[in-house]
């Protein structure tokens, strides 16, 4: 049988071949028409869920990973080129004014900068939930700052000694005898000069820059007197002390570049996946 057969029945057209053959192709259409639509549905619903998911992601970039990043790499820069620099602040505590950091605030060394505070960001939660390993390499990070602060500690008990500071107070009053008020030591230098140049004494891992076309009386009275007050570093115990400050500064680095390497692996791997511009990964006001 052929087509013309089938539409045409003794020379008339068969109205019900060509319904039955309609209805097949509408219900036809209709099912490709319905199955297009649930298509197009699932396809604007994953864009939506992709969409939510970028805004989630970018936030723990910013707020998680580039920071992380930062804080290491300026902590590598500072054990490379000697920048690390520990305080004894007047509220009686202790850390580093520069060069280094815990990645967590702690209530037991709260003045020690931390990079993020005691309620971190959910950005910050969310990266440690999905990549759990990074929470035992944080807190290595941490512990090896800490040690190093209670070295520092250690030293300064040892600098800090009725005769360095009365030596201090001395040479202090000599440098500035016959000088012009310019070149003169003046402030915390001359009132309070064992917190001063304890400081100079204590962190032998800060190498002290002295600013370009610059007048400055501190480090020229260092630059004076600083073999006489490297004497008093000349301690067996403060040898030893200064010997594992090397060895964790050393360990700190070696940590320091694989937690770098890691982090950037995962941000990298964020930047592919969702397709994120240099300037979207910085955190806010960089």
């Amino acid at each position: 049988m052929n087509s013309t057969e089938i539409f045409y029945n003794n020379g008339q057209l068969n109205w019900d071949a060509i319904n039955a053959i309609s209805n097949i192709v509408l219900v036809a259409a209709l099912v490709l028409l319905t199955g297009w639509y649930a298509h197009e549905m699932r396809k604007q619903t994953r864009l939506m869920i992709k969409d939510r998911e970028r805004t989630k992601v970018l936030e723990e970039v910013r707020d998680g990973l580039t920071p992380t990043i930062e804080h290491i790499k300026s902590e590598i820069d500072a054990i490379q080129n000697k920048k690390i620099s520990w305080h004894r602040y007047t509220s009686g505590g202790c850390g580093f004014d520069s060069g280094l950091g815990r990645l967590y605030y702690s209530t037991q060394y709260g003045s020690v900068r931390s990079l993020f505070n005691e309620t971190s960001s959910g950005a910050l939660k969310d990266i440690l939930s999905k990549f759990p390993d990074l929470n035992n390499i944080f807190s290595s990070h941490d512990v090896l700052i800490d040690e190093l602060n209670q070295f520092y500690e250690e030293i300064e008990k040892e600098i800090k000694t009725p005769e360095l500071e009365e030596r201090l107070d001395e040479m202090t009053k000599e440098f500035n005898k016959g000088k012009s008020a310019t070149y003169r030591l003046k402030g915390e230098s001359i009132e309070n000069s064992f917190r001063f140049y304890g400081g100079y004494l204590i962190n032998l891992e800060c190498t002290i820059e002295r600013s370009p076309n610059s007048i400055e009386p501190s480090i020229d009275f260092w630059e004076e007197n600083q073999d006489e007050l490297l004497k008093f570093r000349d301690k067996t115990n403060i040898i030893e002390i200064h010997e594992q400050i090397r060895k964790k500064l050393i360990y700190l680095k070696e940590l320091d570049e694989k937690i770098s390497k890691k982090l950037v692996k995962i941000r990298e791997g964020y930047r592919k996946e969702y397709n994120f511009t240099n300037d979207e990964i910085k955190p806010f006001g960089i």
